[in-house]
């Protein structure tokens, strides 16, 4: 979700209730633009320098790039693209809010992007970063969300902000392929992790 005064986007992103999409509104396959061999592709993988999260969230992160081939490709999506950089966070959820995770992204008039990402619900960490993750890369690739509203690709929130199909289905992608390749046990482990990061003083 997303609006863009000053160029300052709000994506508010990852609603509560998700729609199941065609492999059409799948993300676009960019597997020829970016490097075959990268840091995301290490043993363990990692995210490039560029992208900074939260050290509780990191082995969640790892996880994901471990099993999700999704998420490893928006891995090299962005390790491909220096100008733009993203945090990622734990917040907490604000009584009444629907949105599980939120993206606010700006663009400098050198082309520059910054991605403040947080992550507010512990339920599918894999799929909030994997939908908020798509939000950035649709920056990257210039889509203008206002054009998608039409034809149904993307809708306007309440507050203005955006929600697109794409950064859904990515999400839903990245979710689907971690629980494939996760066991049950690892899965509880990161649950109990989440649990560890997010109580706060």
């Amino acid at each position: 979700m997303c609006h863009s005064p000053d160029h300052v986007i709000l994506i508010a992103g990852a609603l509560s209730s998700l729609t199941l999409l065609s492999p059409t509104t799948m993300p676009n396959d960019r597997s020829g633009s970016v490097a075959s061999s990268s840091i995301c592709d290490a043993a363990p993988p990692s995210l490039p320098r560029t992208v900074v999260v939260e050290p509780g969230l990191e082995p969640m992160v790892r996880w994901t790039l471990e099993h999700s081939p999704t998420f490893r490709q928006q891995c090299r999506i962005l390790e491909a693209a220096p100008a733009v950089s993203a945090t990622v966070r734990v917040t907490s959820q604000t009584p009444g809010a629907t949105e599980r995770a939120l993206s606010i992204v700006r663009r400098n008039a050198a082309g520059a992007i910054d991605a403040a990402i947080e992550i507010r619900n512990a339920t599918d960490v894999a799929e909030l970063l994997g939908h908020e993750f798509e939000h950035v890369i649709e920056q990257l690739d210039g889509v203008n969300l206002a054009r998608l509203e039409p034809a149904g690709e993307a809708r306007r929130l309440d507050d203005g902000a955006f929600e697109t199909r794409r950064a859904i289905a990515a999400g839903q992608r990245v979710l689907g392929e971690v629980l494939d390749n996760s066991p049950d046990r690892v899965r509880g482990a990161m649950k109990r992790v989440w649990r560890l990061l997010t109580r706060r003083p």
